[in-house]
């Protein structure tokens, strides 16, 4: 397994936009190996955001990279109005993850039903 890890720049005006793109890409990402994405936030303002991606291996990371799935992503308003930092892979070397805990902390904000008016 690798993990990615990239810094980005979100002007403010794209924040949820962004968060957005990113949540709708998922299914696409995921028939493509993707294993995980984490969007990262620095605890105090003036820090950049961090994007954690997770994969098998490299080959599918590489694999995704050439697909035109991810072109057609990387072509989008949203895509191209973040600044976007190199990509540094990491292997997995050891470590865990505590699979039922992570299902019971969902950190992605739920929409709230609009009340009928």
């Amino acid at each position: 397994m690798i993990v990615c890890l990239r810094t980005v720049v979100v002007p403010p005006k794209w924040h949820d936009r962004y968060l957005a793109w990113i949540a709708d890409g998922r299914a696409i990402r995921q028939q493509h190996g993707i294993l995980a994405e984490l969007v990262c936030e620095p605890a105090e303002p003036g820090g950049e955001t961090v994007v954690i991606t997770g994969w098998p291996s490299h080959q599918v990371f590489d694999a995704w990279i050439a697909t035109p799935h991810r072109d057609a992503l990387t072509a989008s308003e949203v895509h191209q109005a973040v600044n976007y930092r190199p990509i540094t892979r990491y292997e997995v070397t050891g470590g865990y993850l505590n699979l039922p805990g992570l299902t019971a902390c969902n950190p992605s904000p739920q929409p709230t039903p609009e009340e009928p008016s």
